[in-house]
């Protein structure tokens, strides 16, 4: 996080206290550390949200019901997904119905998560569980496909480069 001159001016008329916390809030960058000024109720071209708001954005715990039917519930950071959070993604998704759960950053799946499909879907996969980067698998996942089969190993975005797979007999 940048400490900007917008940022600065809006620091005018706070106690040493707050200043101090700031600056400290500024310094640590992209941790979980969300500050909120208020909770909110928004219609938005996404949909319906509830949740922290920050300047006018998203920003700490909401929840986002998508006009297409999906649903976020987790953390937001400037007004895009960013750390935990779940996402049960449309019905009317080309993957087919899903639900994720794990890392976000800048409204992209990333980090440490679970992918599971509930019915079924172009790929045959029941679950994949592991690392995403950018919205892709990519570093060490698991897979498990409808018929059972498995594959763990080595992704990178989002395909298998290393390690077994298993058939089920």
């Amino acid at each position: 996080t940048e400490l900007t001159i917008e940022a600065l001016k809006k620091m005018r008329g706070l106690n040493v206290y707050q200043y101090i916390f700031l600056c400290a809030l500024f310094s640590l960058g992209d941790s979980q550390i969300l500050p909120l000024d208020r909770s909110c109720d928004a219609q938005t071209r996404l949909g319906s949200y509830r949740g922290g708001c920050f300047d006018g954005v998203f920003h700490g715990f909401g929840n986002l019901s998508f006009t297409d039917g999906g649903f976020y519930s987790g953390e937001w950071r400037n007004g895009l997904r960013n750390g935990k959070g779940t996402m049960e993604f449309s019905p009317n998704n080309r993957e087919g119905r899903k639900m994720y759960n794990g890392g976000w950053k800048k409204d992209l799946i990333s980090g440490y998560g679970k992918m599971e499909w509930m019915e079924t879907n172009p790929y045959n996969v029941k679950e994949y569980v592991g690392y995403y980067e950018k919205n892709k698998e990519h570093g060490y996942g698991s897979t498990v496909w409808l018929n059972g089969d498995t594959f763990d190993g080595e992704w990178e975005n989002g395909n298998a480069v290393s390690g077994t797979r298993c058939e089920k007999l």
